[in-house]
């Protein structure tokens, strides 16, 4: 199983100055906002890529717009089953296949599924948590604290995980 407790992990740490988002409008919303600021990184943990937060235009579009203004920027993301989004035609495979040097998506490792949380790390700061990826609540939050244990786990699990072979542009 993972390697971090993330039992009443909303609760530790600085969050006097989280901001509670109640419903998935307000997390798609976040997410978009939080993008626009991100300058170098976006780490996306998850078990099958959200629909309802990551599949908009509008969050595909400040994605483009991220990696155009950036020659460093690194899209990361982890995802423990992507059937679903493979035969809905999720926007971010697509993108991940059109910019396969800064899109990266792997498949999360067996000890590392399961666990029903999300998340998505902006840089080395802001990040948006989910306890469980079906809920329709989340924090966004600049705990350094958390967000480093929240790097640390997304980082253990991305070196152990393997690229997903649906998601590479095949060039033939």
């Amino acid at each position: 199983m993972a390697a971090f407790d993330f039992t009443n992990f909303e609760r530790k740490g600085n969050y006097e100055k989280d901001i509670q988002l109640s419903s998935s409008q307000e997390i798609s919303e976040a997410v978009i906002q939080a993008t626009e600021n991100t300058l170098r990184t976006i780490k996306i943990y998850t078990p099958d890529l959200q629909v309802e937060h990551y599949n908009s235009d509008e969050f595909r579009k400040q994605l483009l717009s991220f990696t155009r203004g950036n020659r460093h920027a690194q899209i990361k993301i982890l995802v423990d089953d992507i059937s679903n989004a493979l035969q809905s035609g999720h926007k971010l495979i697509g993108l991940a296949q059109q910019l396969s040097s800064i899109v990266t998506i792997k498949d999360t490792p067996v000890d590392y599924q399961g666990t029903q949380l999300s998340f998505i790390l902006f840089d080395q700061a802001d990040f948006i948590f989910k306890p469980n990826s079906s809920s329709h609540t989340a924090i966004l939050s600049s705990c350094k604290n958390r967000s480093k244990k929240l790097h640390e786990f997304f980082t253990f699990a991305w070196d152990q995980a393997e690229q997903n072979s649906h998601t590479r542009r095949l060039s033939i």
